[in-house]
Formats: C-alpha cells, sequence, structure tokens
C-alpha cells in the first residue's frame, strides 16, 4: 500500500545539516570512526527532500537502496545509513519546525 505523501520543509539548509551533525561527533554523541563517514548520507537524505519531495516511502527506499548500492566501499552498514538517514529527516523537520509526522521514513526504519 503505498504511504501517504509528505510535506517537505520549505528551506533545507544543507551547510547547516552536516555543521549539526558535525558538532554532534566532535561531542562523541555519534560513535567512532570519521566524521567523513557520515557526511554523503547527510547531503543523501537533504538531497532526497529537495529532490523528490512528493516520493512515497516506497520510492524513497529504493533511490536509498540505489545509493547504497552505488557505494564503492561503504563505511556504515547499510542498516547503519538507513537508521542515519531517518535521523537525518527527523533533524531537518524539527529544525525547520515542520510537522514531524508528516517527514517520510526508509520502510525498513520504520520496520
Amino acid at each position: 500500500m503505498p504511504s501517504a505523501s509528505f510535506s517537505v520543509p520549505a528551506v533545507i539548509n544543507v551547510d547547516a545539516e552536516v555543521n549539526y551533525w558535525r558538532q554532534r561527533h566532535a561531542d562523541g554523541l555519534m560513535g567512532g570512526g570519521s566524521f567523513g563517514h557520515f557526511v554523503p548520507w547527510i547531503k543523501f537524505a537533504c538531497d532526497s527532500l529537495i529532490t523528490h519531495p512528493r516520493a512515497s516511502d516506497e520510492e524513497r527506499e529504493a533511490v536509498f537502496q540505489t545509493e547504497y548500492a552505488l557505494k564503492i566501499m561503504p563505511r556504515l552498514t547499510e542498516d547503519e545509513a538507513r537508521a542515519f538517514v531517518d535521523q537525518c529527516w527527523e533533524h531537518v523537520y524539527l529544525s525547520s519546525h515542520t510537522d514531524r509526522a508528516t517527514r517520510p521514513r526508509l520502510i525498513a526504519a520504520s520496520a
């Protein structure tokens, strides 16, 4: 069953998102490893909202799967990347004061 349409924030500041997550990483709130491992997923999360504002969860899942498959040496597991993209979306919606209930979810993340 296709999911409902979402309300995407009017403005998504990608640089602000990267800076937010950089600070969280510096504060030790994102585990070990390089912050650089997370940057492509922050950009993917923002870009997917910007370029596919009316996509369903199923469509976003397909785009995520394609993106993950194209990574030559992904530094995050598929589950880690999926959960992190979901966290990024959560923060974008919180930052923009857009109703969090209207944000997208990757299929496996909501299961």
